[in-house]
């Protein structure tokens, strides 16, 4: 009894004592953090982003290189991404098929070279030179030899003509100077007789005059044979050098011909050659292999196949970035793009900003995404600071491209997915 009544003033003191102010306070600030939080959730908007990983790649004037010919791949010395120098060796076609044709079209022309030198010398009458000659095969040597003796043969058949014409005409000359010379005493006989004619007898003085009258006949006759011997010389001489011309006027049309021949076959042999320098594809420009479309070593391409891509260093460079098929419907082209570089942090380093310029009218299936869309960025600059150094993009840079589409409510984000959960469920029978 006496404990229970000194409890009493204790429970007493309780309730008579005030409330403590502390929790009502905390009840007050939790309501006005429900209250502020609800509104907050109901008033404020946040910005609505469609992110899409992408990377650094050229824009247009991609060099694509082709074979000019059909052959084999025996090698290919690049990758993709590699960088390369104009005139770099890239892939390397098997020139064997030609190599064959080439030999023999080589050595064709060599024995057609061989055959004009043989007929210039003929022609002009001159002596092979000793490496020409070892050049000759034997049917050459033998053609040189018996088209020599052809010529000689006619110089020594026209010779001897013009020999006995030679003859002739010494004799006429010979005889129409002993003719002259006759003539001549003759006439100074008559002309003393003719002085003395009246003291000697006629008889004497005309027969001098007919001495005169009968040398003078023979020395015509002399005269005309004289002539005629040297017509027959020219005579003589025109058929040698047209019987010379008509051999020679041959072996210039053979010449002419083989000049023909050496001139298609040098074409062809030039046309091949060229082929086997361009079986080696080499790059046309600076920069860096974009695509490779063959890998196969030991692979038949033809020269409608494209090989290789190669983008100019100077080409330039655009964002590539595939966007997911339910975000494509809100991207437009002129959207700001904010552009994040996989390699430099952009809490650190910051971000560049661009627009989209393109955005692919088709979906791509992806392995992993499913079905994507390309859109193309144009970045406003094309470097970033980086520890107080100025960095360039590069070709081939990984990047993330966000692309502001609008703003949404902090509650939207809350209630959408309860919406969405309860109209998927609504649906399932």
């Amino acid at each position: 009894m006496n404990d229970l009544h000194e409890f009493k003033p204790l429970l007493i003191e309780i309730e008579d004592k005030p409330l403590n102010p502390l929790g009502r306070i905390i009840l007050y600030l939790v309501l006005a953090i429900m209250v502020f939080g609800t509104a907050w959730l109901i008033l404020a908007k946040v910005d609505v982003v469609v992110s899409a990983q992408g990377k650094v790649i050229p824009s247009g004037e991609i060099k694509i290189l082709k074979p000019l010919e059909s052959g084999v791949v025996s090698k290919i010395f690049v990758k993709e991404s590699d960088r390369v120098k104009k005139g770099d060796i890239l892939i390397q076609i098997d020139p064997t098929v030609t190599d064959a044709s080439l030999s023999s079209k080589q050595d064709d022309l060599a024995v057609i070279n061989s055959d004009i030198a043989l007929l210039e010398a003929l022609i002009n009458e001159s002596n092979l030179s000793k490496d020409e000659l070892n050049k000759l095969n034997s049917s050459q040597i033998s053609l040189y030899n018996s088209q020599k003796q052809i010529l000689a043969s006619t110089y020594e058949g026209n010779k001897a003509k013009l020999n006995s014409a030679k003859l002739d005409i010494k004799a006429n000359e010979s005889e129409v100077n002993r003719l002259s010379l006759l003539l001549s005493k003759e006439e100074e006989a008559k002309t003393r007789l003719q002085k003395v004619l009246d003291l000697i007898a006629k008889k004497e003085y005309e027969e001098v005059s007919k001495n005169i009258i009968n040398l003078k006949e023979q020395k015509d006759i002399a005269l005309y044979r004289l002539k005629e011997s040297n017509k027959k010389l020219e005579e003589i001489i025109e058929e040698n050098e047209k019987a010379i011309k008509t051999i020679k006027s041959s072996w210039i049309e053979t010449s002419l011909s083989k000049e023909k021949e050496k001139r298609e076959l040098s074409a062809q042999i030039n046309a091949i050659l060229f082929s086997n320098k361009t079986q080696q594809i080499k790059s046309p420009v600076d920069g860096f292999v974009g695509k490779l479309l063959t890998h196969t070593e030991g692979g038949v391409v033809s020269p409608n196949d494209n090989l290789i891509s190669i983008v100019p260093s100077d080409a330039p460079l655009i964002i590539k970035a595939n966007v997911l098929n339910k975000d494509i419907g809100f991207l437009k082209l002129g959207q700001e793009v904010a552009v994040k570089i996989d390699t430099f942090s952009f809490q650190k380093y910051g971000l560049l900003h661009g627009n989209i310029i393109e955005i692919s009218k088709d979906a791509i299936e992806d392995e992993k995404l499913g079905l994507i869309y390309e859109i193309k960025i144009k970045p406003k600059s094309l470097d970033i600071k980086v520890e107080g150094e100025t960095k360039q993009l590069e070709i081939g840079m990984s990047v993330i491209a966000e692309v502001k589409t609008g703003k949404r409510r902090v509650i939207e984000l809350f209630i959408y997915p309860i919406i969405k959960y309860m109209d998927e469920g609504l649906s399932v029978r």
